[in-house]
């Protein structure tokens, strides 16, 4: 436990600093810090879409640091990198101390996660407590005490309160249970009385939230994300495939997309011989299960999106295997003596592998996304600050506390109706933004605009990145 708490200390170290690079807040980053500084102002931090814990934990933050920014930017480092000793603690039990301390090194390092964890977004909050919970749970039935049932119940509904895909596992740790009943391994009376406690605290947790969403949504829901992406994939907004397609489409997207960013290739060269050499040792499935189990929920959302950052909370619970595969080579290459300094050896081989993609933000900063601020310096200096701004994105209003409407899928003909629509005075043009969904908006970023908009200023950023904005006229 003592390395692994030196390891949790070097992941904050490379958090932070990588937090100190990351040239830009997230677009959902926007929406944390707004719903910060409501809860501050009112004592309110719900929100139709945003769960609020995440937010409650910034504005807490926010009186000591200062800036809101990197408030939750900090609020992430520190749970990205506390995540490491819920995580040693779990998989020391399942796969051993020396691969639980090399998948702590993996964690440590893996770029996606640091990124993540020093941005301002929920995932590393919500990973945190959701390990924690695990951890209780399988301590809880397995060999621990039993008042760490009612323990994981109270992560999983604080888990909950940062994403909704808590509440999958506070499920399957009922499913669980009772599966223990049914094969004789637990008397139901002595789990049942704890099992009903956990779902209790996690009631009373969520039940003020789950309250609210249903007066604003004006029917039960568990989260306005799942009734927001429900209508997207219905085809409110676009056309997409019937589901059942779009759910194979997803898989291979998932698979194209999504896989090397959860696992680079020096990773993903380790997790299946990881997983096979688990799979040749007696009643691994009993040991690994919880491991597997715990890794599935997030898969249910292929049927809307594959955003890699959804996926990130099982890390966790895969490296683990990438940690045994390690182990593996490693006495394969020499003899079981020998075996854990040569794994020793790879596994630092692996994180600096990995050190060029997780410290790419201070390696080399990205000139195009500072546009964003250069751009909202400009709009605070030269423009009025009831100026609102129609954008695909919010950045550049946020940098220069404006109001920001967003920009909805238009041609160049419909701009200046939209924006008139929005009562926007500026319009902001994207150039990395429209290469995704407005396409027909690419030509005003180097043409001239249409009628009734004229261009205030271009910001250029090599080799092509360009913010161009243009200002409602007052003429006809």
């Amino acid at each position: 436990m003592i390395l692994a708490i030196a390891v949790a200390a070097i992941a904050l170290a490379i958090r932070v600093l990588v937090a100190e690079f990351l040239p830009v807040i997230p677009p959902d980053g926007v929406v944390y810090v707004a719903v910060a500084k409501q809860f501050q102002a009112t004592g309110s931090p719900f929100d139709p879409l945003f769960h609020p814990l995440y937010p409650i934990l910034i504005a807490l933050a926010q009186p000591f640091i200062g800036d809101w920014e990197m408030s939750g930017r900090l609020v992430s480092a520190f749970f990205g990198a506390l995540v490491i000793l819920p995580a040693f603690a779990l998989t020391r039990g399942i796969v051993g101390r020396q691969a639980a301390l090399l998948s702590c090194v993996f964690i440590a390092v893996h770029p996606q996660l640091v990124q993540n964890s020093a941005s301002v977004l929920g995932e590393a909050t919500y990973t945190f407590l959701l390990v924690t919970g695990v951890l209780a749970a399988r301590r809880g039935l397995v060999s621990g005490p039993r008042a760490l049932i009612p323990f994981a119940g109270v992560c999983f509904g604080l888990s909950y309160l940062v994403r909704p895909e808590g509440l999958l596992y506070l499920v399957g740790l009922v499913l669980i249970a009772f599966f223990m009943f049914v094969t004789g391994r637990e008397r139901a009376g002595a789990l049942l009385p704890w099992l009903g406690a956990s779902v209790v605290v996690f009631t009373a947790i969520v039940a003020p939230y789950v309250w609210y969403l249903a007066e604003v949504w004006d029917h039960f829901t568990l989260s306005g994300k799942i009734d927001h992406n429900l209508l997207l994939a219905t085809g409110v907004a676009s056309a997409p495939s019937a589901l059942p397609m779009r759910v194979i489409e997803n898989v291979f997207l998932f698979q194209k997309y999504a896989v090397p960013d959860l696992l680079p290739w020096v990773l993903l060269l380790l997790v299946l011989p990881g997983a096979l050499a688990r799979g040749r040792t007696e009643g691994w499935l009993s040991r690994d299960a919880v491991l597997l189990a715990a890794a599935l929920p997030p898969f249910a959302s292929l049927g809307f999106h594959v955003e890699p950052r959804v996926f990130l909370p099982i890390l966790p619970f895969i490296l683990p295997f990438a940690a045994v595969g390690t182990l593996w080579a490693a006495v394969t290459l020499t003899d079981a003596r020998r075996g854990w300094r040569w794994a020793l050896t790879m596994g630092v081989v692996v994180a600096l592998v990995l050190v060029p993609w997780t410290l790419q933000p201070v390696l080399r900063p990205d000139a195009g996304a500072a546009l964003y601020r250069q751009a909202a310096r400009w709009v605070a200096e030269t423009q009025p600050r009831d100026a609102v701004l129609l954008d695909r994105k919010p950045m550049v209003a946020f940098y220069s506390e404006r109001r920001w409407v967003p920009l909805p899928r238009v041609g160049p003909e419909e701009l200046l109706a939209a924006a008139r629509h929005a009562g926007a005075r500026l319009v902001v043009l994207d150039s990395r933004e429209f290469f995704f969904d407005r396409q027909g908006l690419i030509p005003l970023l180097w043409g001239p605009p249409p009628p009734g908009l004229d261009v205030l200023r271009d910001f250029d950023a090599a080799p092509a990145d360009r913010l161009r904005i243009l200002v409602v006229n007052e003429r006809g």
